[in-house]
């Protein structure tokens, strides 16, 4: 379940506006750079911040989380092909945000079963168009001859974006990471949290957590990381295979979002019936990973709730264990995707890309933060924690360092001229929105409760103080009326 909804998003139909941008060797370079960047993220650990940097950081992730599920609902209506506003995307689109919304209200224990079928699905689809990509790719497909990295060549490896020469080259990669971004966007605090409900659990019943356990929390991370990531990069080396960057397909004749390059390349391979299951296997990922973001949303609304933060009313759970006050509340969001009906659904895609991506980019930068913070509060001057790599605490400078670099080439990428789809105000704000929110939500919470810049744990030692972190990081909401206890997202509180 944890790594589940990140699995495939971006992948599919998004990879290929960064394809289109940069080339293949510049995809295959975005999505390797930012593996690198998910294992510098995930080995912060979500242990100290203050309660108001708690409160703005939850919201964030909420409300990000939550803008998934119209991106993926209008990624389904581009993978289908549907690009131009109409009736007919209006009433594709109600049908999808009826299926996502509605399994959220089913019992839990159901969800999460199905969540495990979504999962293998997504897996199965990943494996058969890696495998063939490489078939079709290396002469497998009848009366074709062997593509090979012919598109490496012709039309080139990199793309020379908007200027000519190195400075284009450079132009198209960073271009190129900041449209793969997506794809990575929240997947390292939710190997952390997959990470570290470890100790929870061990916790909250009163044991004392096996150092041996303790001592492989690091490794877990890495094996995290690499499930998530080798496929992506496997992936992003198909594509290249699979289409060139010059193919008009890839980005609606550039307009925004285009066909998967999975999909053009089994076109041009002229396979039949392939193309047709290969775009219902990526409809059926686009519809899983949007049940999975209302899911895990809606619980983090629900947690805030039990905890205090917002509304108590949003904690109300039915008699199956759902909290559907939030899911309402959360829901509402899927109704973005109706502005595909007046907007073209493929510059719709690139809005949701760019607020997504400055979210995600700031919830990195927080979590590099509140690493600081720990480091301070314990006293740390070497690597005595288990929960780090020996590259810390240099990785975790290296990650802010990057993620206020990309947060500002995103506003870059939302109004640079060039092809770029939709007006340029509307692209800048689109990219830049999320920091004024969160300033708005962390001040907002500083003023209104006056608490004093401080840290909220007391105990300085490293493995000391597990009542407070769990107060900090995460949390066991009491079941309410028959629900099964739900463990809150890390920095969320």
């Amino acid at each position: 379940m944890a790594l589940g909804p990140t699995l495939g998003t971006g992948l599919f139909v998004g990879a290929g506006q960064a394809l289109a941008i940069g080339g293949p060797a510049s995809l295959l370079m975005s999505y390797t750079f930012l593996s690198l960047l998910d294992l510098l993220h995930v080995t912060n650990g979500f242990r100290y911040m203050t309660d108001s940097m708690g409160f703005a950081a939850g919201i964030l992730r909420w409300y990000t989380l939550a803008m998934f599920v119209p991106y993926e609902i209008t990624t389904a209506m581009v993978n289908l092909g549907l690009w131009n506003p109409g009736s007919t995307i209006a009433l594709r689109t109600l049908l999808i945000m009826t299926i996502v919304v509605g399994s959220n209200f089913t019992p839990e224990r159901h969800f999460r079963a199905s969540e495990r079928l979504f999962t293998r699905v997504k897996i199965g689809t990943i494996a058969c168009l890696l495998a063939l990509s490489l078939s079709i790719g290396f002469g497998g497909a009848s009366g074709h001859a062997n593509w090979g990295f012919e598109y490496w060549r012709k039309p080139g490896a990199m793309h020379e974006y908007l200027f000519p020469g190195s400075l284009g080259r450079f132009w198209g990669l960073l271009q190129c990471v900041l449209h793969s971004s997506i794809a990575f966007t929240f997947a390292p605090e939710i190997i952390v949290h997959r990470a570290e409900t470890v100790e929870l659990v061990h916790t909250e019943i009163g044991e004392v957590l096996d150092p041996t356990v303790q001592a492989n929390f690091p490794s877990k991370v890495a094996f995290d990381v690499a499930t998530t990531t080798f496929p992506y990069i496997l992936s992003s080396l198909a594509m290249g295979i699979m289409a060139p960057y010059n193919d008009p397909l890839l980005t609606n004749n550039g307009a925004g979002a285009g066909l998967s390059p999975f999909i053009i390349g089994m076109n041009t391979a002229r396979i039949r019936i392939v193309p047709v299951t290969a775009t219902l296997a990526i409809l059926v990922s686009s519809v899983a990973s949007a049940r999975s973001f209302l899911f895990l949303a809606s619980r983090a609304l629900c947690a805030m709730s039990e905890l205090g933060h917002v509304y108590r009313v949003l904690k109300v759970r039915n008699r199956w264990g759902v909290p559907y006050v939030a899911v309402s509340a959360t829901g509402l969001f899927a109704l973005l995707a109706f502005i595909s009906v007046r907007i073209s659904s493929s510059i719709t895609t690139t809005y949701f890309l760019l607020f997504v991506n400055s979210s995600g980019y700031l919830s990195w930068l927080v979590s590099c933060v509140i690493f600081r913070y720990h480091r301070q509060s314990s006293g740390l001057r070497h690597n005595t924690n288990s929960y780090q790599f020996a590259i810390q605490p240099f990785g975790t400078y290296f990650g802010a360092l990057m993620s206020v670099i990309l947060l500002m080439s995103n506003g870059l990428a939302g109004g640079i001229g060039g092809p770029r789809p939709g007006p340029q105000i509307a692209r800048i704000l689109a990219a830049y929105c999320s920091v004024p929110i969160f300033a708005i939500l962390y001040f907002g919470h500083r003023f209104r409760t006056m608490v004093p810049y401080r840290t909220s744990h007391s105990d300085p030692g490293v493995h000391g103080g597990h009542e407070l972190r769990r107060k900090t990081v995460f949390q066991v909401s009491e079941p309410q009326q028959g629900g099964s206890s739900q463990v809150a997202s890390p920095g969320i509180v």
